[in-house]
């Protein structure tokens, strides 16, 4: 079940609340631990981890960009 982070408009508190797909618009009802109706749904960012290689080494993030060729800055056109 998806975790969805929360804001309380009347006390500032920051929560999370776990609820299903369906459940998860962000006008549904969700009520702050204090108690207050008044919350609105926040929009975090989501952390991406390196996964690890068959032999247990870090596996590679991304193939490395030309030094040179037709890209303007593989082209050294940038600076």
């Amino acid at each position: 079940m998806p975790a969805y982070d929360y804001r309380c408009r009347v006390c500032d508190t920051s929560f999370e609340v776990r609820r299903s797909m369906t459940e998860s618009a962000p006008d549904s009802g969700v009520t702050c631990p204090a108690g207050h109706v008044e919350t609105s749904r926040v929009f975090s960012a989501v952390a991406v981890a390196r996964g690890v290689s068959a032999s247990g080494s870090p596996a590679p993030a991304m193939a490395a960009a030309p030094s040179s060729g037709g890209a303007c800055c593989g082209g050294g056109c940038c600076g």
